[in-house]
Parts: structure tokens; sequence; C-alpha cells
């Protein structure tokens, strides 16, 4: 408690002493603003704005039947896109129906697939 005391004693000086500082700067600004003179604004002459009125021409209104062309040639591309992949699926579905029925199928018998296995692969040779 006792070293305390002169901490505080430290703390209020430098409190005291920062506001004074503050003061002065603040007179000292204050001065500086009143020894600035205003400088004069220069008095203009009103303008007199005359307005034109615009005249609106019609603009000529754009012409969508070129895009329309264009958007129909669109749609004709993507449809035939569309049947030429549909044509090219149900040909490899043929093809792949044919290959299907010459390849004969067979049981899966994993007992023996082990057995046969265990032979060809022997730990001990």
């Amino acid at each position: 408690m006792e070293k305390f005391i002169p901490l505080l004693i430290g703390l209020a000086i430098f409190g005291f002493k920062s506001y004074q500082n503050y003061v002065k700067e603040q007179e000292a600004a204050l001065k500086r603003k009143k020894s600035m003179a205003p400088v004069p604004t220069k008095a203009e002459k009103p303008v007199h704005k005359t307005y034109v009125k615009e005249t609106r021409s019609d603009a000529p209104k754009p012409s969508y039947i070129e895009e329309i062309k264009e958007m129909n040639e669109i749609q004709r591309f993507k449809k035939d896109r569309e049947e030429h992949r549909l044509a090219m699926s149900r040909k490899t579905n043929l093809n792949g129906e044919n290959q299907k029925k010459d390849i004969p199928t067979e049981d899966f018998d994993l007992r023996k697939a082990v057995v046969m296995s265990i032979i060809l692969d022997r730990p001990y040779q």
C-alpha cells in the first residue's frame, strides 16, 4: 500500500501536465486561426443559362428478324444434334445386343475360382 501511493501521485501529476499541454495547444490553435486572414471570395457575375429544347427524333425500331433467324438456326442445330445422338445410341444398342448374343454366359463358381488360384499361385515351389 505504501508503494501504491507514490504511483498514484505520479499518475495524477502526469494527467495534470497532459491536461495543461492540451489547453495550451488549443489556445495556440485558436491564435493561428485568428492570425490567418480569411481569403475574400471574388464576386462572380451571375451566369445566365440558356436551355435548348431537345427535339426527339424517332429512332428506327430495332429489327429482330435477324435474331429470330439466328435462334431458329440454333434450335434446328440442337434438334439435328439430338436426333444424331439418338440414332447413334440406337445403333450402339443394336450392336451391343448382337455381341451379347454371341458370348455364351457361364455361372461363376467361387469355390472353383479359389481352387484354381491356389493351384496357379503355389506358395512353395
